[in-house]
């Protein structure tokens, strides 16, 4: 039958963390929500907390099951992995502090980070997307401002990095819903740091 419209699904690649990591970022969100202007802000859900490797949007089941079988495929070749771990700075305004669309820990660079953020790409535009425009920088995502924050609204002042390990890479549908985004890992990939 012509005309026949193929499903696709929202869909995105992500770091997951350990149950430490985890921790002390719902340690630092527990504290940004006591903020005086912390109602402006909607913020992410402890259980969605995780680092996007390439947001891949609007995708095909066939397209989604491609890039996994990609993804998996460069994934052995990446060697080191089970020991990756990676340094978050505190929560900032991103990505400006004048124009910022979220608030988000900073994973500072690493060479394997970038690594897995390339193979992401690569397999995002070897199933037909649209190479990223914008260059990869790792952050976690706490909560994203509704309008513009009120004047003077300002973060905790705390400059201490933290160091977090990756547990698993997923691969996430995104549900979005009035109560906030609902996440259902699609694939998942083992890191081997089961600490």
């Amino acid at each position: 039958m012509a005309g026949i419209a193929h499903a696709t699904l929202r869909a995105f690649l992500a770091l997951d963390f350990d149950d430490d990591a985890l921790s002390a970022l719902g340690a630092r969100l527990r504290r940004l929500r006591a903020m005086p202007w912390a109602n402006g802000i909607r913020w992410v859900s402890p259980d969605n907390l995780h680092l996007t490797l390439r947001f891949l949007g609007d995708v095909t089941p066939t397209q989604v099951e491609r890039y996994a079988e990609a993804f998996g495929a460069g994934l052995t070749r990446i060697a080191g992995l089970a020991k990756l771990t990676l340094s978050m700075t505190s929560p900032r305004f991103f990505p400006t502090p004048s124009r910022p669309r979220v608030i988000a820990c900073l994973v500072e660079d690493n060479p394997m980070l970038s690594e897995l953020a390339k193979l992401a790409e690569a397999c995002a535009v070897q199933i037909g997307l649209n190479r990223e425009a914008r260059p990869f920088k790792g952050h976690i995502t706490l909560g994203r401002t509704r309008d513009a924050l009120p004047r003077g609204a300002a973060l905790p002042r705390d400059e201490a990095v933290t160091a977090i390990r990756p547990t698993a890479i997923s691969l996430y549908q995104s549900q979005l819903d009035p109560r906030g985004a609902i996440y259902t890992a699609l694939r998942s990939f083992s890191l081997g740091s089961h600490l």
